[in-house]
């Protein structure tokens, strides 16, 4: 059918990368008996599944969770990546549409923070971006060792 399902997940302690692969396992382990069809526009998750199909062994963390996850299930499941924020739409850039919709304001402070220490963006264009309050980022801002200098 065309269900879509959206959960959301928070942990500060992982990057980005982790989370994607953490979404993947959720997926299969929801639905193990059906065939899955899972959207990313993580190519980091995308060639790690991908790598999986091969010989080889697994030795990051994320790649033992998801071989865990995509060897336990009973259905099959199809990893498609797409490119972020393509100007063509169709059916899988929708599912990634809906997947950024889901995630949009999903910032931690910690989040923020390397957001700033990477690009040193001003305390309105951060709260903006991260979907944080002015104070807090306000505080990030005032906190940063580079642009108190």
């Amino acid at each position: 059918g065309e269900q879509w399902h959206c959960v959301k997940a928070c942990d500060p302690t992982l990057s980005v990368q982790q989370l994607e692969a953490a979404a993947v396992v959720l997926a299969c382990g929801l639905f193990r008996d059906e065939h899955l069809n899972i959207v990313t526009d993580s190519i980091f998750v995308a060639r790690l599944c991908l790598a999986m199909t091969g010989p080889g062994v697994a030795t990051s963390a994320a790649a033992l969770v998801l071989e865990e996850a995509l060897s336990s299930r009973q259905g099959t499941v199809s990893i498609i990546h797409v490119n972020s924020h393509d100007p063509v739409k169709g059916y899988f850039q929708t599912g990634n549409d809906k997947a950024d919709a889901a995630a949009k304001g999903v910032w931690t402070l910690q989040e923020a923070r390397q957001l700033h220490e990477s690009l040193h963006i001003g305390t309105k264009a951060l709260a903006k971006r991260c979907g944080i309050s002015t104070a807090d980022a306000r505080h990030v801002v005032a906190t940063c060792p580079h642009c108190q200098k």
